[in-house]
């Protein structure tokens, strides 16, 4: 008797949580729409830590030493320099610890033709020299927003890796190109993911921008 009443009690729960995960066989219930690819020149900041000068509050020494040794130092090339310097990175301000690099944006429009709200897709970038996408090139991204029932979004990924192994000239496309979905998740706790793809095991250490990580 108490067997039966432990299975009763479990049975709501084994309910409960297969209803966390939908089967990963059959389609995605979200749609690819319009993908495209670009670049761009943008700014890099770059970590340094500013010096200033006449920072002595570690200086153990007297005033009267300190004041010595900048008059004899006062008129030294290596006190020039680093004056000079100081002045430079004060005229530019913080564009002088930004350096240039050029980014590629990745976008791709989904539309949500399912029932449930999607709170983040995980998607695939490829490019190819060929329509078979048998030598692809792969740029995946975990994008974080919510798409109710019947809506669209456009998501933007960015990365300093190229669409492709070699860099063509901006403006210039001389290769295909495709999204494919690897999960869905929703903000009911459930998600959907496709057979063959599994999480990777590190995650890129890329920075990221907006709302899209690159995995």
């Amino acid at each position: 008797m108490r067997i039966v009443v432990f299975f009763l009690l479990l049975a709501p729960v084994i309910l409960f949580k297969a209803g966390q995960q939908q089967p990963a066989g059959g389609p995605p219930d979200v749609e690819v729409g319009e993908v495209s690819s670009s670049k761009f020149h943008t700014y890099e900041t770059i970590e340094q830590t500013r010096q200033r000068l006449n920072s002595n509050k570690a200086d153990t020494r007297s005033r009267e030493s300190v004041y010595r040794e900048e008059i004899r130092n006062r008129n030294s090339i290596e006190n020039r320099s680093r004056d000079m310097a100081e002045l430079e990175r004060s005229v530019m301000g913080e564009s002088y610890y930004r350096r240039p690099i050029d980014l590629f944006r990745y976008r791709v429009n989904l539309k949500n033709t399912g029932v449930k709200t999607v709170k983040a897709v995980v998607w695939d970038y490829q490019a190819s020299d060929t329509d078979e996408f048998t030598d692809a090139v792969h740029r995946q991204f975990r994008c974080t927003a919510k798409m109710k029932p019947n809506q669209s979004h456009r998501f933007e990924a960015f990365s300093v890796l190229p669409p492709t192994r070699v860099i063509t000239a901006l403006g210039t496309k001389n290769f295909s190109e495709r999204v494919i979905l690897n999960r869905i998740e929703y903000t009911d706790g459930t998600s959907w993911q496709r057979a063959e793809w599994h999480e990777p095991e590190v995650i890129s250490n890329h920075s990221n921008r907006g709302n899209c990580q690159q995995l």
